[in-house]
């Protein structure tokens, strides 16, 4: 024990023998998966108007450094840009612009700093808009940015999905095509994404996502998590999937320098309604 003639070269000590830990660790940052379902209005009592309020509330409260969101229209776009001026957006319609559904990304603006960004179409001409092959039943897009912490200079890149429903062959080319790209725009910095594959981990487009035989290795947050919170399947459907019988179709993927801290799939009894057909997925996320 230090006695009170040395306590402040000890304390010195102490706080040297800190610093160089703290600059080891990587910072955590949370990002916050949701397909928040199209506006539609025969969702009946779960119409977007009737579920607007808890979602926001739900996303402001989570506190999210990025986001992603599937099946959001353009005036859903602007609720949340309305409702939330502390993040940038980033992002278009899959029929170009501002038509069709979006997989927009928001990010805390304050904090992060965006030094590129783009969409492309899966398909097999990623840079037409609106382009739609391999026998998708929709127009599929992936939104991706490169985001810099202001304070540390870190970097990542962070992209959002949705794959198509229909066409497991749709859902394998556009596995084999995002991975392919996003190593191209990433040279070599840690990789998030997040989506609506409409796959289970069980099918051939997860093990795709996951496999270096795809560009680069990736891994799953909620497999890979130290912790985790909440039930495997996230889509019930409006509550008209019992929970065991839920797909997990949801995904948060790292490349191997990040670490799952924590995943969390929320539980929607706990809203005043339900705040879609999919639950929304978080992960605590640390980087290298």
């Amino acid at each position: 024990m230090c006695n009170f003639r040395f306590r402040t070269p000890c304390i010195l000590l102490l706080f040297l023998m800190l610093v160089p830990l703290q600059i080891q660790a990587g910072s955590m940052i949370r990002v916050l998966q949701f397909n928040i379902r199209y506006l539609n209005s025969n969702d009946g009592k779960n119409v977007w108007g009737n579920r607007r309020q808890a979602v926001m509330t739900f996303v402001h409260d989570n506190e999210a450094d990025v986001f992603g969101l599937q099946e959001a229209v353009h005036t859903q776009v602007l609720h949340f840009q309305a409702s939330m001026p502390e993040y940038e957006l980033v992002g278009e319609g899959r029929d170009g612009g501002l038509g069709g559904e979006w997989c927009p990304i928001f990010y805390l603006k304050d904090k992060y700093e965006l030094m590129k960004s783009g969409t492309f179409w899966l398909s097999d001409t990623p840079e037409v808009k609106g382009s739609n092959t391999w026998g998708a039943a929709c127009r599929r897009i992936m939104t991706w940015v490169i985001l810099k912490n202001k304070e540390t200079g870190e970097q990542f890149l962070y992209a959002n999905t949705h794959f198509d429903h229909v066409s497991t062959s749709a859902q394998e080319k556009s596995a084999h095509l995002v991975k392919q790209r996003l190593k191209k725009y990433a040279q070599g910095l840690p990789i998030i994404v997040t989506g609506d594959f409409n796959c289970t981990p069980s099918s051939k487009p997860y093990a795709m996502m996951l496999s270096e035989e795809e560009s680069f290795p990736m891994l799953e947050a909620w497999q890979h998590a130290r912790s985790k919170q909440g039930n495997e399947g996230t889509f019930h459907s409006f509550g008209k999937i019992e929970v065991s019988q839920r797909s997990r179709i949801d995904f948060i993927f790292l490349t191997p320098d990040l670490r799952s801290l924590r995943c969390i799939t929320d539980d929607e009894t706990k809203h005043p309604c339900l705040l879609s057909d999919h639950v929304p997925v978080y992960a605590d996320i640390e980087l290298p």
